[in-house]
C-alpha cells in the first residue's frame, strides 16, 4: 500500500460524518420497532481525542458519548473516528468550545440530543455476572445467526450472565469485532449451553454494533418472554474508539459497564 493510499483529515470537516438509518437496518433483521418495544443507550468512548489551545499545545483528553436508541440515526464509527481527527490540529479557547462543535454537529446528525463527557481516565466498573465461557457446548457450522439455538425451560430464574467469546464482522470493511456480552433477565430459563451457542452463531454476521445487540436482544425476548431483559455489548476498540450498544425492557438508569480488557 503506499503513502498515496492512506488519507488522513487535515482540517476541521463535519462532512467526514456518515449516518446509518435505524429503520432501514432494523427492517434487513426483520426487527418491527416502535417507542415501547425497548429503551436503550449508545455510548462510544474515543481514546484518542486530541485538539490544540490558543497556543497551539496538544490537549488529550477520554471522550464519552452517548445517545438514545430512538434517534432516527446513528453515527457510522469508521466517519466518526475520521470527523475527530479533523479536530486534531485546531485550536480551541476551551474544553466547552470544542465539546459545543461535536455536541451540535453529532445532533444534527443523529436528529437527537447527545450527552458529552470529557475526562483524563477511563472509567472501570467490576460487573458481577456469571461468566458461560467454560461450558463445553459443540457448536454448529450455521451460514449466520441462528436463533433456533435458543431453548427455554419452564422454570422461572433471575440471572446475570456474560461471554466474551462473542465476534461479529464489520458490514463495511468485514474486520472481526470483539465484544463481551452482558445479559440480565428475569422470566423463563434459556439454556446456558443453547445461550451461548446462539451468541457464538454471530461469528461469522456481518451487522454493526447496535443491530448485533437488538438481535440478541429480540430473539431472547421471543425466546423466553422475560419480565424484564438487558443486554450489553461491550465491544473492543478499534482506531481508538470503542462502542457499548444497551437495550432494555424498561428505562432505568442503565449503568455504564467496562470490562478489564477494554
Amino acid at each position: 500500500m503506499s503513502k498515496q493510499d492512506i488519507t488522513f483529515p487535515s482540517k476541521y470537516d463535519k462532512t467526514l460524518l456518515i449516518p446509518i438509518d435505524r429503520t432501514r437496518e432494523r427492517q434487513n433483521l426483520n426487527i418491527e420497532w416502535k417507542d415501547s418495544t425497548f429503551y436503550g443507550i449508545d455510548k462510544w468512548t474515543c481514546y484518542e481525542f486530541s485538539w490544540l489551545n490558543l497556543q497551539g499545545k496538544p490537549i488529550n483528553k477520554i471522550l464519552y458519548i452517548s445517545y438514545p436508541s430512538n434517534t432516527p440515526f446513528f453515527v457510522e464509527s469508521k466517519s466518526l473516528k475520521l470527523y475527530l481527527f479533523s479536530l486534531n490540529n485546531e485550536k480551541f479557547s476551551s474544553e466547552e468550545e470544542i465539546v459545543r462543535l461535536i455536541k451540535k454537529d453529532l445532533e444534527e446528525l443523529v436528529q437527537g440530543t447527545l450527552t458529552l463527557e470529557l475526562t483524563n481516565n477511563a472509567k472501570i466498573i467490576s460487573p458481577d455476572f456469571c461468566s458461560i465461557d467454560s461450558l463445553c457446548v459443540e457448536i454448529p457450522r450455521s451460514v449466520d445467526v441462528d436463533s433456533s439455538l435458543l431453548k427455554v425451560k419452564d422454570k422461572n430464574v433471575s440471572v446475570k450472565l456474560k461471554t466474551s467469546l462473542f465476534r461479529s464482522l464489520c458490514p463495511v470493511t468485514a474486520q472481526p469485532d470483539w465484544a463481551d456480552i452482558f445479559i440480565k433477565y428475569e422470566g423463563k430459563e434459556v439454556d446456558e449451553k443453547s445461550l451461548l451457542s446462539y451468541l457464538v452463531s454471530y461469528r461469522n454476521h456481518q451487522g454493526f454494533h447496535e443491530q448485533c445487540v437488538e438481535k440478541i436482544f429480540t430473539d431472547l425476548l421471543s425466546a423466553c418472554e422475560p419480565r424484564s431483559l438487558i443486554i450489553q455489548a461491550n465491544f473492543l476498540r478499534r482506531g481508538g474508539i470503542e462502542i457499548n450498544p444497551i437495550r432494555s425492557t424498561i428505562n432505568p438508569e442503565l449503568d455504564f459497564i467496562r470490562t478489564a480488557r477494554q
